[in-house]
């Protein structure tokens, strides 16, 4: 069987691409933060759904498109102070989400283990026959 956390990495970098588009489209040419908080968001979701590898990639990717087309020019990355802030608020995202991830997995362990350890029981009442 498949793992199905495989897709964090792919899914992260197609919603990179996604959300730098569509902050593009929206001006982050001129405001540079709007492209860092659409970046940002898609790196909490991808840490807070999948694992914390592929948030981490994801971030690195993030920061790659945030440096090289909103920062940049062409693709090119650029290594200013804007980038190492851009840098760093990825990598607490990361962080958020997979904390955010190790308590959502622990609220579903810990349900799933009382659930299995304490069954629900169902008391079956004794079925009365009318009197005539």
């Amino acid at each position: 069987m498949r793992n199905p956390e495989s897709f964090g990495f792919p899914f992260g970098c197609v919603a990179v691409v996604v959300a730098a588009s569509v902050a593009g489209l929206l001006g982050s040419a001129r405001h540079h933060g709007l492209s860092l908080a659409a970046l940002a968001l898609v790196v909490l979701v991808t840490g807070a759904v999948t694992t914390v590898a592929a948030a981490l990639g994801t971030a690195l990717i993030a920061w790659g498109v945030h440096s090289g087309f909103t920062v940049g020019a062409l693709g090119a990355l650029e290594f200013t102070p804007e980038t190492g802030v851009a840098a760093i608020v990825f990598f607490g995202a990361t962080l958020a989400g997979a904390a955010y991830r190790g308590r959502w997995v622990q609220r579903a362990t810990t349900i799933a283990t009382t659930v299995v350890k304490d069954p629900p029981t169902f008391k079956v009442s004794t079925f009365r026959t009318p009197s005539i």
